[in-house]
């Protein structure tokens, strides 16, 4: 019976998109179902070592790439990252280089710092006509906390 019962909850359920996984799995739900070979629907990059980041070395990432799957590096993953207040100038210009490089070829960074932004009063509207919740944790400006709050229209 607890089985019939646990076939009915999995069929009822939605199918997770596929995501290629690179490293540790992330902490955060991303909304894949992770796999280590094809076919997979996007690559999840959830953990690099700074030499890693530097040279980001596994082809299945380029390839993803240029078919245009989409490729996600979970920030929070990121070696690097602990060590902002101590590493020397150069390097750490050389790897904060390496971010930008990485997102204009369309690595999305999720996770981290990048879902900390700050969320203007368009942005809010947009989410709430979407029906979209506001982040209990993102940082708002003045317009915006007041149109949440209802001070505003």
């Amino acid at each position: 019976m607890e089985q019939l019962a646990d076939e009915v909850v999995k069929r009822l359920q939605p199918e997770l998109p596929a995501a290629l996984l690179l490293g540790t799995a992330p902490k955060a739900e991303l909304g894949f179902r992770y796999t280590r070979s094809a076919p997979y629907d996007a690559v999840v990059i959830g953990s690099l070592s700074v030499s890693e980041f530097l040279h980001i070395s596994d082809e299945r990432v380029y390839l993803a790439l240029l078919q245009g799957l989409p490729v996600y590096l979970y920030e929070d993953g990121l070696a690097h990252r602990a060590f902002q207040h101590t590493a020397n100038r150069p390097l750490w210009a050389k790897l904060l280089e390496r971010e930008r490089y990485l997102k204009s070829m369309g690595v999305r960074f999720v996770g981290g710092t990048a879902e900390k932004r700050v969320l203007t009063a368009q942005a809010v509207r947009q989410r709430l006509a979407a029906g979209q919740a506001v982040p209990e944790n993102a940082r708002l400006t003045p317009l915006a906390r007041d149109i949440l709050e209802g001070k505003a229209p």
